[in-house]
């Protein structure tokens, strides 16, 4: 069985074989007749011509492609050259540049040099004046004598307009250094103006719906809270020198608001408080301490607010100034004896510090102490609970209401009032001894 499969799988090959032998050779035979026809020979020939044609086409276009590249190989090199030229010119004029450049540089570099040494020179020669002037100062505030020709000059903000009148009167305007008319400052003066030194709720105003408004306080307790400043603040100016006026503004203006103005007897006494209080810290707020040009106070102050008939309340532009405790230093009158601190001593006088003077730096103590214990002259209950008056034996002195001068309470007091005094005050001091066991 199975030699026959494989006897028959043999038989079908051959088979297959001879079949396709019959079909080449019929088909060879049919190209044969084919090539013989002359319609074959003429195809033939015409694809032979074709054939020609073509290749002498693609030649004839092959060259033009090839001569317009090599003419545009000529232009490119051209250009190339051309372009190297000017890379070359470029570079030199760069480096010609350059060359220009540094030159101008260490020129610059040599002027900024020399300005910066001059610049250095100036500030050593502005520090040596500045050194020479405060020595100068210093020497003028220590033994007297002339003042510096530095500080005899005249600060003007618009030189050659019309000067304000507000600021001739009161040293400040509403406008600040914009105004349009001429500030005229002195470089020196009697007068020192502290802007906005005191400070009290009833000076602020606000604005609301229905206009500006500000709260309400009892004129009792702004005269307390001002008697506190008050009994603070001159002690530590009278370190300075002798004060003749003693002015605080309770206008509600911003540029009047809480101003100080002080009076000195000379400007040697001035420029000791000028150095003394400028910069320094007093309830939280840095001091500014200006000098001011006020010709006349009965000018720079409203004369009808102490009538209560200034028509523009606290937005006058005028001085609506506090009553000084005991209408001490209205300038009225000058005649006054310092009371000596022999009998306290040293360590006693500089031991107590209110709290409103801030322990920051400051500037070195000037003068010499004046004892305000000793100055003040009754133990009444208006006074700072820290500087009532002491008795010492019959020495004591106390302020008329009508002069502000100092008298002797023997002269001015009935027997009877002075046997009151006597008491009260020895009451009180022997308290306070207690207090201090």
């Amino acid at each position: 069985m199975g030699k026959h499969s494989e006897w028959r799988k043999l038989a079908k090959k051959l088979r297959r074989k001879r079949i396709r032998q019959c079909v080449a050779r019929e088909r060879d035979d049919d190209i044969k007749k084919a090539q013989q026809d002359p319609r074959y020979q003429e195809w033939l020939k015409f694809e032979e011509n074709n054939e020609k044609f073509l290749l002498q086409e693609a030649k004839r276009i092959h060259d033009e492609q090839e001569a317009k590249w090599l003419e545009t190989e000529k232009i490119a090199q051209r250009q190339w050259k051309e372009l190297q030229l000017k890379i070359v010119e470029i570079r030199k004029e760069r480096d010609r540049q350059n060359a220009r450049i540094k030159e101008e540089w260490e020129q610059e570099k040599k002027r900024m040099k020399d300005l910066e040494e001059s610049k250095k020179k100036e500030i050593e020669e502005k520090a040596r004046q500045q050194e020479q002037l405060k020595n100068q100062i210093d020497s003028f505030i220590a033994n007297g004598g002339q003042i510096p020709d530095q500080l005899n000059v005249i600060f003007e903000s618009n030189p050659g307009k019309t000067t304000c009148p507000f600021f001739s009167k009161t040293s400040t305007c509403r406008f600040g250094d914009l105004c349009s008319r001429n500030h005229v400052r002195p470089g020196i003066s009697k007068k020192i103006l502290i802007p906005n030194f005191y400070i009290h709720y009833s000076l602020t105003q606000t604005e609301n719906e229905h206009g500006s408004c500000s709260l309400e306080f009892e004129n009792s307790e702004i005269q307390d809270h001002f008697k506190d400043f008050f009994f603070d603040v001159v002690p530590e100016m009278e370190k300075c020198g002798r004060i003749k006026k003693f002015v605080v503004c309770c206008n509600g203006e911003a540029h009047l608001r809480g101003n100080v103005y002080v009076e000195y007897k000379s400007e040697r006494e001035a420029v000791r408080s000028y150095k003394l209080f400028n910069g320094r810290w007093y309830a939280g707020k840095q001091l500014n301490v200006e000098f001011c040009g006020i010709n006349s106070w009965s000018s720079a102050i409203c004369g009808l607010f102490y009538n209560q008939k200034c028509p523009k309340g606290s937005s006058c532009n005028f001085i609506h100034s506090f009553q000084n405790p005991k209408r001490m230093y209205n300038g009225y009158n000058d005649r006054f004896e310092r009371s000596p601190s022999k009998h306290r001593h040293q360590s006693d006088r500089t031991a107590r510090r209110d709290w409103r003077w801030s322990e920051s730096p400051e500037h070195e103590k000037v003068g010499h102490y004046i004892d305000w214990e000793d100055r003040t002259e009754t133990c009444s209950k208006d006074f700072h609970p820290d500087r009532t008056s002491h008795v010492k034996n019959k020495h004591h002195y106390h302020s008329d209401r009508q002069s502000g001068s100092y008298r002797s309470s023997r002269r001015t007091r009935s027997p009877r009032k002075r046997e009151r005094f006597h008491s009260h005050s020895s009451h009180r001091s022997q308290k306070k001894r207690k207090k201090s066991v």
